[in-house]
């Protein structure tokens, strides 16, 4: 008697399928995550050059002023966003000899950048988390800084 093997190999098929779905759909996921994680750092990382751009330039227009003769305070606000990609960002202003540094700093990762300006005023070493800030020159010091706004 010859056994009958057709009831055999629809459940084989089956089962392969349902193997090979399952290794496909997982490779999916695994690969668009990984996708989604470096857009995301990208994004985090444009942002804070992006802030840090912009703190910049704010500074290097307040340098600008002749502050000659000045006894009060020069400020003006600018309007950052709170986050980047979803995070919390730190701005430090850290002076040298010969240019000046800006920090800013992901609160949630290590993600960072700096950005680096020459400027003619002296520059106060100062930090603010992200979001609306003052650039201010300080009379009495005399300085440029940032501050919370």
């Amino acid at each position: 008697m010859i056994g009958d093997t057709r009831a055999v190999s629809p459940a084989v098929t089956q089962a392969l399928t349902i193997g090979i779905s399952t290794i496909l759909i997982t490779g999916l996921l695994l690969g668009g995550s990984s996708y989604i994680d470096t857009k995301r750092d990208n994004t985090v990382r444009q942002g804070l050059i992006d802030v840090g751009s912009g703190v910049a330039s704010d500074l290097v227009r307040l340098d600008q002023f002749d502050t000659d003769g000045v006894s009060q305070e020069i400020s003006f606000s600018s309007a950052y966003p709170d986050r980047v990609g979803g995070e919390g960002y730190r701005i430090h202003l850290d002076p040298s000899a010969d240019r000046t540094t800006i920090y800013i700093n992901s609160t949630a990762s290590d993600r960072r950048t700096q950005v680096r300006f020459k400027n003619t005023t002296a520059v106060c070493e100062s930090r603010v988390t992200g979001g609306p800030i003052q650039v201010v020159y300080d009379a009495t010091e005399p300085c440029l800084e940032v501050r919370a706004a």
